[in-house]
């Protein structure tokens, strides 16, 4: 979709951490990209279901309700879906039991790590 010639970047931010999902909220606002958010990964299941298909997906894998790693694998196994790149994200180092995501950011991260992570899954 386009606004007066420019593309709107849409993604999907999964964080339960009320502090920490207005902060990379407002990176991702700074950097160009509209922003959808949920509080878990059950909303934002329910969001997929019924939005537009964002540019990526950034979601926490320890979230309330559905962990992320599920969210991924949901998103994964569903056609429409299964193309949309995703990162992950964690404070936890994760370096085991990393789900089928294209990237991984430790928090906290800096904006240059968010952009460099929109960057290498292609949705800057």
């Amino acid at each position: 979709m386009c606004v007066e010639g420019t593309l709107i970047r849409r993604v999907l931010l999964v964080e339960d951490d009320p502090g920490m999902r207005d902060a990379i909220r407002a990176l991702l606002v700074r950097v160009g990209f509209q922003v959808a958010v949920a509080t878990d990964s059950a909303e934002a299941w329910e969001l997929l279901g019924r939005g537009p298909r964002p540019a990526a997906i950034l979601v926490d894998l320890y979230t309330p309700r559905m962990t992320g790693h599920d969210l991924v694998a949901r998103v994964r196994r569903t056609p429409r879906l299964a193309q949309v790149p995703i990162i992950a994200m964690s404070g936890e180092r994760a370096t085991r039991d990393r789900p089928a995501a294209e990237a991984f950011l430790e928090k906290p991260f800096s904006r240059e790590q968010l952009e460099w992570a929109l960057h290498e899954v292609g949705a800057s």
